[in-house]
């Protein structure tokens, strides 16, 4: 057993493990079922929603999903029968614990994401639970308008969750909390009512007046403890907001982070969008000095002054999806340690000319263009995730990341926090909305080590009593949870306590909804009450290292170089559970928690700690439902902030799985589609038509699992390696006697060009060798008409791809290891190499690395992406090749794998280098074919709904449009769900060469 860390402790404090076994009875499950809910309580589900985007984990009884308010009515009534406590859930993004608990998850992200109701008169809309923030915006945005407040994870906080804990985010000097945009309310109570609440309603008539009453006794000592200028929220239910507003109840729910009923909808206020937007950034040389700054600059009025520090912009360092912005902000050639982001509506120009003469910090960039400035909001936006992401287990933990004082006080306040971290010895991030007064810090700890967990407790305490010497908020817009329960009676005294937990009798006296929060209640069924601390509840790899049951293979190289280091990186903040961009196609096809980024980590750690059915961490439902659906498509590797490889994950799991139960027949011949090439080319023909042989496929489905609805890839009547050596004037190379080459004529290319730039090595892989040929005899032509000399490495083999993710890695780097060496030995040791298909290309580039292949790094840099190659030549002599002219629409869908490695916007400018050609580059992610995947029988439907947005954007071309795409299962899987044939970039350039 590999242990995951060193000097690892169990702290004293109560353990995820330690919260004591609560079983649901069938009677209590049968009543529950009953109510026509989706209801769940397989060891799955409850595995996967045992953890948000906290450090928390509390495994609930199940998890309900209803479809509308009766439905959740029904089954919230049904548990509280049941005497079963409720944790209403977003999108699970919680930073304190307030999406976990340990009774009924009732999750409203899942089909509550109705947008209805738009009226631009009133200014208003409707919306239902499980609208994302991003998707209410683009909703929006047509119409002129958007939703004001603008928290960082807008690509999958719901509406409901931003409610609840009454959110709000960088701007909120302009648009304040989300409590502020809440006209109504529909909430279901903890006796399953259904209530709309609003200030122009009659509803919970009663219960307002009592409620009023017990405000207006406690007024003095609102006063008192929360003294005015503070921008963000205060802790608990909005009492101090519904003491100026005593009809409106709204302020009461809006905050309360699920502890009195369940947000089902609401009617909300929209804002205009602003007329013009600018962005000043100023560079410092320390944070103190930024934080000084921002109060001088607020005179400004600015529409928010976000802060990043050199911790966070450091994770931004080899990151494909940042680097536009690092040489934005010249990072590099002119680091900094702090960065104020200061943004402005309306009278831009002129106070950005005000801002630049105030002559502070290093230096002073002005951003007024939308992609630039969209660059900078991106690296603030992804803070969190950017920061888990550093190499290690010590981690920038967020558990005091929520306090805010007056902005006017922010030095100060800074100042203090350093008092608390230096005798501890803990650096700390400090980012967040300065102009509000909240920094999110981050101390970096060792959540596995008992030292740094007393540092954890030490650092919690102080900061507490530091932000009531400042009277400000501890818990400014993230709520409560479970992470800050034990402090508020410290922060608001007992009889504003007092107050609050007499709001929850009145509502929720059985202690039905997310009980625990806030303040201390008795957690139901439950002999002994379980009060929240900071320290209890932990996740259960901090509190019990890890240990994987076999030596690991693969480096993790990019930089973690650990299985465990790189699993441990999913913080759960939930960035996969976007619905655009590349990171999760199957998350985006079924809305399901396990096909999600997140929730295979989970499963995989869950597997691991032996929480899974069998307890066998290689082989279990709940990890064959993470893995086998996951299609090793690597858009969690730039798209996941933390950086998160699920397809080396994946591999190393299967392949841990294989030397010890042995390799399944059918993964053996996934293993070997090179072999398989070589036979059905020897007689093709046949091959072919017993392919396509009915009972042939009824058989194989029977037999090894490959769909009879899945058509197959013809074998070519000619090997492209065969036409090659006859007619190519190159021929193939042989490492052994590098001069001895075919040399015949070939009349397609321009011989006045021809040897003038050098040689190259064209991989003919094994669907262009097999398969394919003419796309190989396309990239010839073009390589020619270049003036290249063109050679295929003699006696190659498969790289390895279709056996590296089937997990069968010895496989893949025995190949590797001969291609390699085979490489290494051409005496010219800087011939390029270049690469028709992406996965080839990616195997050569990341994954020989990932197999501890010797000269693999060096082989690597020799290796081009055809498209890239010719691209980056023809962008420094343009003039180079000359195309005929055809006014064609192109559209293009990138391979994903091409996609997580690099910027594929070059493939459009290539393109359009055609005269005549207009193209687009298809906002796509994975095609679902994934290799042999959409070949396997329990994978086809799979397969086919994760395409379904590729084929819902081709549909949406027009009818002459070409669709270019270069990986041959994109091809594959568009000509078979359409019925037209996608070109390779090859043959769109050969094709339109002029003779």
């Amino acid at each position: 057993m590999l242990a995951a860390t060193k000097g690892s402790a169990v702290s004293k404090s109560l353990r995820a493990c330690d919260i004591p076994a609560v079983e649901m009875t069938s009677a209590q499950e049968r009543k529950i079922r009953q109510t026509g809910c989706d209801v769940r309580f397989d060891n799955l589900t409850r595995q996967l929603y045992a953890t948000d985007a906290s450090i928390y984990q509390i495994e609930p009884l199940g998890v309900a999903f209803p479809k509308g308010a009766e439905q959740a009515s029904a089954v919230i009534r049904a548990a509280a029968d049941a005497g079963v406590s409720v944790t209403p859930r977003g999108a699970g993004t919680s930073l304190v614990g307030n999406a976990v608990g340990e009774g009924l998850i009732v999750e409203f992200s899942r089909h509550n994401r109705q947008i209805t109701d738009l009226d631009l008169e009133k200014r208003s809309v409707r919306v239902r639970a499980g609208v994302v923030l991003d998707q209410l915006n683009d909703f929006l945005r047509p119409h002129g308008f958007c939703f004001g407040p603008d928290v960082a994870t807008s690509s999958r906080a719901t509406l409901g969750g931003m409610i609840a804990n009454n959110s709000s985010g960088a701007r909120c000097p302009v648009y304040g909390t989300t409590a502020d945009h809440v006209l109504l309310l529909e909430t279901v109570m903890a006796d399953g009512r259904i209530e709309k609440i609003g200030p122009t309603l009659e509803s919970l008539a009663a219960e307002r007046a009592r409620i009023e009453n017990l405000i207006r006794e406690r007024s003095a000592e609102m006063a008192e403890r929360w003294p005015p200028g503070l921008i963000k929220r205060w802790p608990g239910y909005g009492i101090e907001r519904f003491l100026l507003a005593p009809n409106d109840l709204t302020n009461i729910f809006a905050g309360s982070e699920g502890t009195l009923a369940a947000i089902f909808s609401a009617e909300l206020k929209i804002s205009p969008l602003p007329s013009e937007k600018g962005l000043g950034l100023i560079f410092f040389p320390s944070v103190d000095e930024a934080m000084q700054a921002t109060v001088e600059l607020l005179d400004l009025k600015p529409a928010a002054i976000e802060h990043i520090d050199r911790p966070l912009l450091d994770q931004t360092k080899g990151q494909l999806h940042f680097q536009a912005a690092r040489d934005l902000l010249e990072l590099d050639a002119q680091p900094c340690e702090s960065i104020l982001i200061i943004e402005f509506y309306d009278h831009v120009a002129e106070r950005l000319s005000i801002l630049q003469s105030r002559k502070v910090g290093l230096r002073t960039k002005i951003l007024t263009e939308p992609t630039q400035m969209n660059l900078v909001w991106s690296v603030r936006k992804s803070g969190l995730s950017l920061l888990t992401g550093c190499i290690g287990p010590a981690k920038p933990v967020a558990f005091i990341e929520d306090a805010a004082v007056r902005p006017a006080q922010l030095p100060e306040y800074v100042r203090g926090l350093r008092s608390i971290m230096k005798p501890l010895g803990l650096e700390a991030s400090y980012y967040g909305h300065a102009a509000s007064g909240l920094l999110h810090v981050r101390p970096v700890l060792d959540l596995h080590n008992a030292n740094d967990l007393k540092k954890f407790r030490q650092v919690a305490d102080q900061t507490s009593a530091l932000v009531r010497q400042f009277k400000g908020s501890l818990s400014a817009e993230h709520g409560v949870g479970i992470a800050r329960t034990e402090y508020m009676r410290e922060q608001l005294g007992d009889e504003l306590l007092g107050v609050m937990r007499e709001i929850k009798r009145i509502f929720d006296p059985k202690s039905i909804f997310n009980p625990g929060k806030i303040f201390e209640v008795g957690i139901p069924r439950l002999r002994e009450a379980v009060r929240h601390r900071i320290d209890n509840h932990l996740r259960e790899n901090f509190t019990r290292p890890l240990e994987i049951p076999f030596e690991p293979v693969l480096g993790f190289a990019f930089k973690d170089h650990s299985f465990i280091g790189n699993l441990e990186q999913c913080n759960g903040c939930g960035g996969c559970l976007k619905g655009t961009g590349i990171m999760c196609p199957t998350f985006m096809a079924t809305h399901e928690e396990v096909m999600s980024t997140r929730g295979r980590a989970n499963i995989v750690r869950a597997a691991l700690e032996l929480r899974v059915n069998g307890h066998d961490p290689l082989h279990s439902v709940e990890l064959d439902a993470a893995l086998s659906n996951c299609l090793s498509c690597k858009g969690c590797t730039p798209e996941c902030p933390s950086n998160v490889n699920l397809a080396l994950l994946k591999a190393e799991l299967m392949h841990a799985r294989y030397q010890r139960d042995g390799l399944p027949l059918r993964e053996r011949l996934f293993s070997n589609l090179d072999l398989l090439g070589k036979i059905g080319c020897v007689m093709p023909s046949l091959a072919n038509r017993i392919l396509h042989y009915r009972p042939v496929r009824i058989a194989m489905e029977k037999a090894i699992g490959i769909s009879a609805r899945r058509s197959l890839p013809h074998y070519a009547s000619e090997r492209f390696d065969k036409w090659f050596a006859k007619r190519a004037v190159a021929g193939v190379a042989d490492p052994g006697n590098p001069s001895a080459v075919i040399a015949r004529g070939y009349s397609g290319a321009d011989r006045a060009l021809r040897h003038k730039r050098g040689p190259v090595i064209l991989w003919d892989d094994t669907f262009v060798r097999y398969h394919e040929p003419h796309i190989g005899i396309a990239a010839v032509t073009v390589l020619k008409a270049l003036g290249f000399e063109v050679s295929l490495a003699k006696n190659r083999r498969c790289c390895g791809r279709p056996a590296f993710s089937q997990g069968n890695l010895d496989a893949a780097a025995k190949v590797g290891k001969h291609n390699v060496d085979l490489l290494s030995s051409f005496q010219d040791s800087s011939t390029p190499i270049l690469f028709l298909e992406p996965s080839c290309w990616s195997m050569f580039v990341e994954d020989y690395r990932e197999l501890r292949i010797e000269s693999a790094e060096k082989i690597a840099n020799r290796c081009f992406l055809f498209e890239k190659f010719v691209n980056d030549l023809l962008e420094q002599e343009p003039d180079t090749l000359h195309f005929k002219h055809s006014e064609t629409m192109l559209a293009i869908h990138v391979h994903c794998h091409a996609k997580s490695i690099m910027n594929p916007a070059f493939m459009r400018r290539l393109a359009e280098r055609l005269p005549g050609r207009k193209a687009v580059m298809l906002d796509t992610a994975c095609c679902g074919m994934a290799g042999a995947f959409g070949a396997l029988a329990e994978k086809y439907d799979l397969s086919v709904q994760v395409a379904q947005d590729l084929i819902d954007k081709l549909e949406n071309q027009g009818r002459e449009t070409q669709i270019i795409s270069s990986g041959t299962s994109c091809r594959h899987q568009i000509s078979h769900l359409k019925n037209i044939r996608p070109k390779h970039m090859a043959e769109l350039l050969a094709e339109a060469l002029l003779p």
